[in-house]
């Protein structure tokens, strides 16, 4: 979640640890005519210091390349992602296991007075981060022809999760593929990762069964009222296991490892955006828990886009919600202030115990197993008991049409990530033109052409990433990354350079991790 005002950048205690490159293992060769196979094996898996340093030092000296060589002249050289012989010792396995190597020479390093710096991503490298972890899958069960997604991550690790995939009718009814519901979702974490990991795999499996539990008893159709019930009673139940449990844990006789694990997710926070698509009834269910945003697009008579907000930001600056707060808490006028609820943004959360829990349990769980330090006991002296905010969703149902009705359409859900940098409008238009070069036949993929002068660039405190339409850009195969790289500044390559030469927790100030799925709806069966 991307701050709006301005901190000192401190990596998070909640996620501390870092995203690592792999790193090639070298060849190793032996010139003892009597080590056998099994020796090398063993030496292999066991890795070289020496080795490993100097791949690092020269990853670092060189960055990323496409080359098959990199190489400095006053150090070693990597050849087709090897570790040149001459440089990569081998170690010796004890028999206890110990591995013994000969120590680094740290004259490889050289003498250079020069700093070699990283080389910043080249534009080739541009449609290789964006699509790194980007997808596309066609044919899915149940009325949807295609959906796209990616991912881009700020953080290290990535805050960002989501989920996709089809699952058996809750209901009972119908029978095969043609009756299995589909579902997309988005997490996006804050106070780290842990949360947003955990839900997704722990989310689907209170749903399922709160669905089920809907079921009417005579086997009629289950009121749509009864389903956007079981979607809250879901989200809730959830929640209270992750929160309310804490006082049950500190105080059981588990290992203080194991409390420690069991606590660490409700000390983070994630906001929740779940669609279930019921191809039947062709009905979409949404259930949104903070920040992260559903539209819905859908051609009109006319042949524009239009788009139809799904869900509602969960804010402190959301009018309906600082309504809510208050009134929950009419004796606490600073409950709410500068758009966030006593520092936090979202005012509907899954985790964030520290805004859930008792003064008492608070400081327990600070005192005695590191809980955090939040919200600020100096900066809101004023603050009580709570809980403050919720995971109780806003859920809505709307019907999908028919494409054959001539009203083709699509659902974008995506992260704050990607509404930090354009409007729902701006997505829809976006995805909507996408969409129409497609079906006329159009080549995705723009012819190169010299690139338009779009002006220095300025990223930081005065300009953040953001989409402007004389920058718009069509050359992505994947509707997802076409509106990432919108984005992060479309057309204008240096933009998008830049935006991604920035790593973290620098890149923190200019754009948050973003998550998206771009979901294309099919006929009806």
């Amino acid at each position: 979640m991307l701050l709006s005002s301005r901190t000192i950048r401190q990596r998070s205690r909640l996620a501390a640890r870092q995203c690592r490159r792999p790193v090639p293992r070298p060849r190793f060769s032996s010139t003892d005519a009597r080590t056998t196979s099994r020796a090398l094996a063993q030496a292999a898996s066991a890795g070289s210091f020496a080795a490993g340093l100097t791949v690092g030092w020269v990853m670092y000296r060189n960055g990323p390349s496409d080359k098959s060589e990199i190489k400095d002249e006053k150090g070693p050289s990597l050849v087709g992602g090897r570790v040149s012989q001459a440089v990569a010792q081998i170690p010796h396995v004890t028999r206890s296991g110990i591995t013994v190597t000969t120590t680094p020479d740290l004259n490889e390093l050289g003498t250079s007075d020069e700093v070699a710096y990283t080389k910043p991503p080249t534009l080739g490298d541009i449609t290789r981060l964006l699509n790194e972890n980007a997808f596309t899958v066609r044919a899915a069960p149940g009325g949807v022809d295609r959906y796209d997604g990616a991912q881009l991550a700020s953080n290290s690790p990535c805050e960002d999760a989501f989920i996709h995939g089809s699952f058996s009718n809750p209901l009972g009814t119908g029978s095969g593929d043609a009756s299995k519901w589909m579902a997309w979702a988005v997490f996006d974490g804050h106070c780290g990762w842990q949360l947003s990991n955990l839900l997704k795999t722990q989310l689907m499996p209170f749903v399922r069964r709160s669905l089920a539990e809907a079921k009417s008893a005579d086997g009629g159709e289950v009121p749509e009222e009864a389903l956007q019930q079981a979607l809250t009673k879901s989200f809730t139940t959830l929640d209270d296991a992750l929160v309310k449990s804490a006082t049950a844990i500190i105080e059981s006789d588990l290992p203080f490892a194991e409390k420690a694990r069991r606590l660490e997710p409700a000390y983070a926070g994630a906001c929740a955006l779940l669609t279930l698509f019921d191809p039947q009834s062709r009905k979409l269910h949404v259930a949104s828990t903070g920040d992260c945003r559903a539209v819905l697009g859908q051609k009109t008579a006319d042949g524009k886009w239009k788009a139809t907000p799904l869900s509602v930001d969960c804010t402190g600056a959301t009018p309906s919600e600082v309504a809510r707060i208050k009134a929950q808490f009419p004796d606490e006028p600073d409950v709410v202030q500068g758009g966030r609820v006593w520092g936090l943004q979202p005012s509907r959360t899954f985790g964030d115990g520290m805004w859930k829990w008792t003064a008492e349990l608070k400081k327990n769980l600070r005192y005695h197993f590191n809980g955090l330090s939040l919200p600020s006991q100096t900066r809101y002296k004023n603050y009580k008991d709570g809980p403050y905010v919720t995971a109780e969703p806003l859920v809505t149902t709307t019907q999908i049409p028919d494409p054959k009705e001539g009203r083709p359409s699509f659902l974008i859900l995506a992260t704050d990530g990607l509404w930090d940098t354009m409007s729902s409008e701006q997505a829809v238009d976006l995805v909507g033109k996408w969409y129409d070069r497609q079906q006329k036949g159009t080549s995705v993929v723009e012819p190169e052409k010299k690139a338009e002068d779009f002006g220095p660039v300025v990223l930081g405190w005065k300009q953040q990433c953001k989409y402007e339409e004389r920058k718009a850009t069509f050359r992505d195969d994947n509707a997802a990354v076409h509106l990432m790289r919108n984005g992060l500044g479309g057309a204008d390559e240096e933009m998008v350079r830049g935006a991604l030469a920035f790593r973290y927790p620098n890149s923190r100030d200019i754009r948050d991790d973003i998550t998206v799925q771009v979901v294309f709806f099919s006929p009806g069966q």
